[in-house]
């Protein structure tokens, strides 16, 4: 057999594998009896995980390909400087997430957008929603760029079916079984990608200590080629102090309010397995999600190293192909270099049925639920049909944007910068007691604003009146509408009505354990909240 054919039985294989695991999920889904609970399992799970599970499966969630390899490319391009724009950030986020428990328990919502409902109103959750939308959406769309770029090099197909075929396959374990399937499918995801990033941090660096003369050579090998835009290796510094500046302010605070970790939260059995997910993520994402794909960085910039002060071919624009060729060029066995890529394979679905989920939850529970189920009392059935809609509806979204890339910088900080000045700013508001409803909607609306705004107005040339600093930053976008968008809460305080006593309360209740708890309050607050506008209708 062929080292092709080897490499493409692999991939069938794992496929098939996860969509067996949609129908059984499907089935779960048929057992609960309830309408409108099922469609709320859709959204959430059986909300009886684990800590530790829940920990994997939001590291295998974020072990996004685009993510590793855009990480990766910012070590060939700044060498220790790259900190400044994933590491450093990432890892804030992590310690940051050890805080969610405790304070948003208290609030069922299966979305960020349904929990600053409850304290805010529903007109926040449907101004939310669509945004958050937007930004996964783009997500997706680069991670299905990357992990068709990626597996059509080793199963020599272009770029388009590959694309096809990978989303037709998520696409339908997801579609089938909603958030479920992506719990479950997680695990074994994440088993997959630790293998692989063990194994190629392992061999990588071996490999790139016999080619430098020893381990304690690696570094001055790679000062012989340094990275493209540093000095050495150790150039701590080289993306410039603008630059690390905007980059942490722009991703720290979208990274802490990522959807998908919020929902893994809410998804645990009770708080304290919630809390303790939390500190395994950190363990998890230091050593899974940062350090070894560093290690692997590393070991590239000495088996591949940069050539002519340019980007070697094996690496390819944004790092695409550094994890495909180092498996090809560190392991010679067939079966061995398939089953990694299989795992590379696993890696980058356990985050691209994240985000498609993601996506259609926050168009359908933030949108059609508020605005359409809930005004005309559509029954549980209909609502997880339309779910299931939305899924494969993006699906087809996310490959039409895939194939108008235009790459990860743009991608990844115009959508994390769209987090930060929006869901970030409005859920931390939520500390203090003093924000009214009408900061919630100005954050949201100049974040949003803003951000596009003055993207554009980047894009075109036309910020020359900004001090040359943060122009030179290339974030300038991100940290104005991050600033408008903070700007937002204080006016909302200032002109605003203050949020009565009977929603400031709710900070007092008791936490929820499980799905059908989780459910059962969800239903009540959104009672009460029915109950306030009929009140105020009769005032």
């Amino acid at each position: 057999m062929s080292e092709l054919a080897i490499y493409w039985t692999f991939a069938i294989a794992f496929l098939a594998g996860m969509v067996v695991i949609g129908l059984s999920q499907f089935a779960g889904l048929r057992a609960v009896e309830d309408g409108g609970e099922r469609a709320f399992d859709f959204w959430i799970g059986e909300g009886d995980v684990p800590g530790w599970w829940t920990a994997a499966s939001l590291a295998a969630g974020w072990l996004l390909l685009g993510w590793m390899t855009w990480q990766m490319y910012l070590w060939y391009a700044y060498g220790l400087g790259a900190i400044w724009i994933f590491t450093i950030p990432w890892i804030l986020c992590t310690v940051g997430l050890l805080f969610v428990p405790k304070l948003f328990r208290r609030f069922p919502g299966v979305s960020i957008p349904e929990i600053l409902r409850f304290r805010f109103n529903r007109m926040t959750q449907t101004l939310l929603g669509p945004v958050q939308s937007f930004a996964y959406l783009t997500w997706l769309a680069a991670e299905i760029y990357v992990l068709s770029a990626v597996l059509s090099k080793p199963l020599a197909v272009d770029i388009v079916t590959m694309a096809v075929i990978v989303s037709l396959a998520f696409g339908t374990y997801v579609t089938l079984g909603g958030f479920r399937s992506v719990l479950r499918t997680d695990l074994i995801q994440f088993v997959c990608a630790a293998i692989m990033l063990v194994a190629l941090s392992v061999f990588g660096l071996l490999e790139a200590a016999s080619l430098s003369g020893g381990f304690g050579q690696i570094v001055s090998q790679i000062n012989e080629t340094p990275p493209i835009y540093a000095d050495h290796f150790w150039d701590w510094d080289s993306p410039g102090y603008s630059y690390m500046f905007a980059a942490v302010l722009i991703y720290t605070p979208g990274f802490i309010t990522l959807q998908g970790a919020w929902q893994r939260v809410m998804a645990t059995t009770d708080e304290t397995e919630a809390y303790k997910g939390m500190w395994w993520n950190v363990t998890f994402n230091v050593i899974i999600v940062v350090l070894m794909p560093t290690l692997i960085a590393i070991a590239a910039l000495v088996v591949f190293p940069p050539v002519g002060g340019e980007i070697p071919s094996e690496v390819g624009s944004y790092g695409y192909f550094i994890f495909s060729s180092m498996i090809t060029e560190l392991f010679g066995n067939p079966i061995i270099a398939g089953a990694l890529i299989v795992a590379l394979m696993g890696m980058a679905l356990s985050s691209v049925d994240t985000y498609v989920n993601v996506c259609a939850m926050n168009l359908t529970k933030d949108v059609l639920e508020p605005l359409v189920f809930e005004r005309f009392d559509v029954s549980g059935h209909a609502r997880l049909n339309a779910g299931r809609l939305v899924t494969a509806g993006f699906i087809g979204l996310s490959l039409l944007w895939a194939f108008e890339f235009p790459g990860l910088f743009d991608m990844y900080f115009l959508s994390s910068a769209l987090l930060s000045a929006t869901t970030a700013v409005a859920t931390f508001s939520v500390f203090s007691k003093k924000p009214t409803t009408l900061s919630a909607y100005l954050a949201i609306l100049l974040g949003t604003g803003g951000t596009f705004l003055f993207f554009f107005l980047g894009k075109f040339g036309m910020l020359g009146w900004l001090p040359t600093w943060l122009t030179n930053s290339g974030l300038a976008y991100g940290v104005i509408a991050f600033a408008l968008s903070v700007t937002g809460i204080f006016l909302g305080i200032a002109f605003g009505t203050p949020p009565s006593d009977r929603v400031l309360e709710r900070y007092e209740g008791d936490y929820y354990s499980g799905r059908r708890e989780m459910y059962e309050l969800n239903k009540r607050l959104k009672q009460e909240e029915k109950e306030e506008r009929e009140e105020a209708v009769a005032a």
